[in-house]
């Protein structure tokens, strides 16, 4: 589920304290303008900013639809094909009925990328070899 509306505007506040010279202090500040990123920095640090980068907008975190713990099986792996793809299979305990996919070649020989990222499909879709 996507949130809608604008994502915030964050400043990244850089000072030095005169006590700790060479140190420099930097945060980001979420903020509508300048000042008040200036404002927020000076009430949280005690430090005037010297430096002020921005306004960025940071990316969205993404979450990962499937945040789930793996557990494999002892059975041995075996070849399949799944969606034109020849793979590997190690069979899973937890999602029962489920199994992790390696993938090794396309079938039809077609020039696709590999897909990114963690294929865990049940075990009615897959035709063994």
């Amino acid at each position: 589920m996507s949130k809608r509306g604008p994502r915030p505007v964050h400043f990244v506040c850089i000072g030095s304290d005169p006590d700790k010279a060479p140190d420099f202090v930097s945060k980001s500040i979420q903020a509508a303008s300048q000042d008040e990123a200036a404002s927020f920095f000076f009430e949280q640090t005690g430090i005037k900013a010297k430096v002020i980068h921005g306004p960025y907008r940071p990316k969205r975190a993404q979450v990962i639809e499937n945040t789930r713990t793996l557990k494999f099986s002892d059975k041995p792996q075996q070849k399949a094909i799944y969606n034109d793809w020849e793979v590997n299979v190690l069979f899973l305990k937890e999602p029962e009925n489920h199994a992790y996919l390696l993938l090794i070649k396309r079938v039809d020989g077609k020039k696709q990328p590999t897909p990114k990222g963690t294929i865990v499909v049940p075990v009615s879709d897959l035709r063994f070899i």
